[in-house]
């Protein structure tokens, strides 16, 4: 009977818990609010400037910007890229005063407070005088979209300049519907591009690019370039910033003849090309591998026909390689070019993107803050019909940080446990721009339990000898660590300055690597036979099919989605 009467105890005391942990989780919901961002003043004058690629937008953007500051007002230029930030830095850089000029990215902080800032619209001034938006369709994107709608509703500038694709004028009409003044300006290409024959590694002219949609991928068509006898750099999403620099130096300066990519040109990083070429027309879009839309590669095929200082002629095709698993989409590619030509594309930019801010969540605990993004969600989907350009953005990947931060403190799971540290420290870990894996896990750890991070450092001498991807992945962590300390100071007993210098060790490293005159990699190889093989795949078709291929079919699927995941490459 005791044992009997224990047991029910024990199941009574379950059932209690599941319903107070249910109670707790319906009044966290009920606290968050899906309130909008209110401009506090609208602006004066808001122009957008609609047009495809290579028609002069962005440069007359920073010319204004440029104009306003030299009759004393403060400017912000942001962009969805810090390549793209940097490379705007640059070019105000040749025409500003040095004290005057200040750039901002997850990364990098020069003269913050400057009265002419670039920087990524993540990190943008909701404050001042002018704001000139880069590339403004990224605001229905699903992920990075948030930070420009936050920045367009709240924004508090007198002039507003906006760079987007033709597709964006009912939505940024609708998001600037206060202004005072809206004019649109339509900007066409400066010169048009020409669809080109097929093209392999001896008739690609100078100055082209190859484009192709994972490190893999990437690394193994610039050993063919370099094969058949022509100078070549790479350049992808996993090259830190100063090795990215370089090898857009190297292009520019006329070192190499062609450049080995990811789409992470596709989205205004202007280089001087006279040809794109696809190797791929696929890529994968972090749940599956799937064709390019035609208003990507669009955006990419335009970077075509930028020499020197002026726009020329420019030619794009497709690459075919000798390399196994590359089969570009020819008619997909001739669309493309009409596209980036002016023709209407399948961009559909229907609503704005948003996501909440720490105020809009209703202060909780950091047990809480799940629940409370579930029901700042439920309250935003409410709200639609109200604003019918407005999309709650997916928390997806906040409610992935906020796992590993909970794993990296060791906490378990119910509402109301006891965290280290507050429930805002918790929002901010789970807002740096970073990946959930690499060194995120140590960070939150350092952040949240005062851990060290030491023993992710190493001697300069010891990254001098690292290997292409370990380099890479140093950089990283290196990368990651000088981020965290911008927002929380030193942590984990590694100074910021140490972390810079480590990345620039890896950095210069890498760029050894890509310089040197042996290809990067060795040719794809099936493991089995040792036949030509695709690069993202261990096994060639026939040795997959087989018994040795069955054995293994879940990881080398497993193998195959990793290696191409690496080319969102966005940034």
């Amino acid at each position: 009977m005791t044992g009997a009467n224990g047991r029910a105890e024990k199941l009574r005391a379950r059932q209690e818990e599941a319903h107070r942990q249910h109670a707790l989780r319906r009044e966290v919901e009920a606290r968050a609010r899906a309130r909008l961002p209110i401009r506090a003043t609208p602006p004066e004058h808001v122009v957008l400037r609609l047009g495809p690629t290579n028609s002069g937008k962005t440069h007359d953007g920073l010319e204004f910007l440029l104009a306003q500051a030299g009759h004393g007002l403060r400017g912000t230029y942001a962009a969805p890229l810090r390549m793209l930030a940097r490379q705007a830095y640059e070019r105000l850089r040749e025409r500003v005063r040095p004290e005057r000029l200040g750039l901002v990215t997850g990364e990098e902080r020069i003269n913050p407070e400057a009265d002419i800032l670039c920087c990524t619209a993540e990190s943008a001034r909701t404050s001042g005088d002018v704001l000139v938006i880069d590339e403004a369709h990224w605001l229905a994107d699903p992920e990075r979209g948030p930070a420009w709608t936050r920045l367009l509703l709240s924004g508090s500038h007198r002039y507003v300049q906006i760079t987007a694709a033709p597709e964006a004028a009912p939505l940024l009409g609708a998001a600037f519907a206060q202004a005072r003044r809206l004019d649109v300006v339509r900007h066409h290409r400066s010169a048009e591009l020409t669809s080109a024959p097929a093209m392999g590694p001896t008739g690609l002219p100078a100055g082209s690019a190859v484009i192709a949609f994972s490190r893999k991928a990437v690394l193994a068509l610039h050993r063919e370039i370099i094969d058949h006898g022509r100078t070549a750099t790479v350049l992808y999403g996993a090259m830190p910033p100063a090795a990215r620099r370089e090898q857009i130096r190297r292009l520019v300066a006329g070192e190499v003849e062609v450049i080995v990519t990811t789409d992470v040109i596709g989205h205004g990083v202007n280089l001087p090309l006279r040809a794109v070429a696809f190797a791929e027309t696929g890529k994968f879009d972090g749940g599956r591998r799937r064709p390019l839309r035609l208003w990507e590669a669009a955006q990419i095929a335009g970077r075509a026909g930028r020499r020197g200082h002026g726009a020329g002629d420019g030619l794009v095709a497709v690459y075919r390689s000798g390399v196994s698993g590359f089969s570009p989409d020819a008619d997909l590619v001739r669309a493309a070019v009409h596209v980036a030509n002016g023709a209407p594309s399948d961009l559909l930019l229907a609503r704005a993107r948003l996501r909440p801010a720490w105020h809009d969540l209703g202060d909780p605990r950091p047990g809480e803050i799940p629940h409370a993004l579930n029901g700042w969600y439920q309250a935003a989907r409410d709200e639609r019909p109200l604003h019918s350009w407005l999309d709650p953005a997916p928390v997806d990947s906040l409610l992935e940080m906020w796992q590993v931060a909970r794993a990296s403190v060791g906490v378990r799971g119910a509402v109301d446990a006891a965290w280290p540290g507050d429930g805002l420290t918790v929002w901010r870990l789970m807002n740096l721009p970073m990946d959930p894996g690499g060194a995120f896990g140590r960070i939150a750890s350092a952040v949240l339990n005062a851990g060290s991070l030491r023993t992710l450092t190493l001697p300069e001498p010891a990254v001098s000898r690292l290997d292409l991807e370990d380099a890479e992945r140093y950089a990283a962590t290196m990368r990651d660590l000088r981020t965290a300390a911008q927002s929380f100071g030193a942590i984990g007993g590694v100074d910021p300055a140490e972390t810079a210098a480590g990345e620039e060790a890896a950095s210069a490293r890498i760029v050894d690597l890509v310089a040197g005159r042996g290809p990067l990699v060795k040719a794809p190889a099936c493991l089995s036979c040792g036949a030509s093989c695709a690069p993202w795949l261990e096994r060639c078709d026939g040795c997959h099919g087989g018994r040795a291929g069955r054995r293994r079919a879940v990881s080398l699927r497993d193998a195959g989605r990793g290696a191409v995941r690496g080319s969102a490459e966005g940034d």
